[in-house]
């Protein structure tokens, strides 16, 4: 007898298919690029960017456009951005409009400089030759275009790490991108809200104001209960009393809901009906998941020890951040701790909310409930 698959994906974006309350967003993206604008859609990571992208890609091309998906995590050199972007277009696209980017991408493969000295030297610094097969890279949209007559949906992912590699890309990409108005609409991605904010809403910087800013909020509880309450009955198993304690500890986060049905999934044998224990039973499960990854996160911010007292208070005081009590209760300053928060939200640890701020990540609140007392 095969054993029966757990429907609950965590590790992985979620397929277009399988998108959970996003549809607003979806429509809103596709809409925009459709018309000629582009976006910036930033939220921190395991936050269904990814997943959303995909089904605003697969809606694009039902209208007839061509859609690039470029992930820029962790690209550290502009070769490296160069072979990224022409790989995403070369993968992505067909017929007149992949030949178009063959040709512009074949006269940087292997690139030889002959110098007096003979064949292999290169007469031009590396630097400026690497900056100009860039820019030609940034301006295939044009390329394709001349081809085929389509627009070009652009997503650029994870697109702080683009910009921590030269500060004079930014400038570079305007450059092309204020001239690509009818051949191609970008969605500009990323998961560190102050750097984002910082390159499109710095008068001084050169994609000041060239994107219209949409973020991604919590998903709502009804839509989570539905989707994960559903795929339980599918396998004859009932969530009962466990899926609020679930909904109630993801607090609309995405990856997190899942990675904790998934694990109570697994506690809830077919035919039975989940109750708390078995529930307790699944957070033990993802307590020793994601306990690593929580631990580390906590030495990197060894040298930071003021972003550590703001973790610890915002998860455990049940004051404001500047309330007196909780600041001299973890030996803050309201300045000092007003600084890290900030660095923090840049990050995408914490979140602006009512009450000033908010831990993202609902596990990483009860890790240090758990650890810091």
């Amino acid at each position: 007898m095969t054993a029966e698959l757990n429907p609950f994906v965590y590790d992985d974006p979620l397929p277009p298919a399988e998108l959970v309350d996003r549809e607003a967003e979806a429509e809103q993206l596709l809409r925009l690029a459709e018309g000629g604008h582009n976006t910036r859609l930033q939220a921190p990571r395991r936050y269904g960017k990814t997943t959303l992208l995909g089904k605003v890609a697969e809606e694009a091309s039902k209208i007839g456009m061509n859609t690039v998906y470029v992930d820029f995590f962790r690209a550290i050199t502009l070769p490296e951005v160069s072979r990224r972007i022409e790989e995403a277009y070369l993968s992505a696209l067909g017929g007149p409009a992949r030949r178009a980017v063959s040709a512009v991408t074949r006269r940087w493969t292997a690139k030889v400089v002959v110098t007096p000295g003979g064949v292999g030297g290169e007469v031009e610094p590396v630097q400026r030759r690497e900056q100009q097969r860039l820019a030609d890279m940034l301006d295939l949209p044009k390329k394709v275009f001349e081809r085929s007559g389509v627009r070009t949906l652009v997503v650029f992912d994870e697109f702080q790490d683009l910009l921590r590699i030269s500060s004079e890309v930014d400038g570079l990409l305007r450059s092309k991108i204020q001239f690509h108005r009818d051949e191609a609409s970008y969605i500009f991605v990323g998961s560190e809200p102050g750097m984002l904010n910082a390159l499109f809403t710095d008068r001084e910087r050169p994609l000041f104001d060239q994107a219209r800013p949409i973020s991604l909020d919590p998903l709502r509880d009804e839509d989570l209960i539905e989707y994960i309450g559903e795929r339980f009955e599918r396998a004859e198993r009932d969530p009962r009393e466990a899926l609020d304690a679930l909904v109630d500890l993801a607090r609309g986060h995405p990856q997190r809901a899942m990675l904790l049905a998934h694990h109570l999934w697994e506690q809830t044998p077919r035919g039975d009906t989940a109750d708390l224990e078995m529930f307790d039973r699944a957070l033990g499960s993802v307590d020793r998941e994601t306990g690593e990854a929580f631990e580390k996160l906590w030495d990197d911010l060894a040298d930071k020890p003021n972003q550590r007292k703001v973790l610890a208070a915002l998860a455990s005081s049940v004051e404001t951040l500047y309330n007196r009590r909780t600041l001299q209760a973890y030996a803050l300053e309201k300045g000092s701790a007003e600084a890290a928060a900030r660095a923090l939200t840049d990050r995408g640890h914490l979140q602006r909310a009512q009450r000033g701020f908010r831990l993202v990540d609902p596990l990483l609140e009860r890790w240090l409930q758990r650890t810091q007392r």
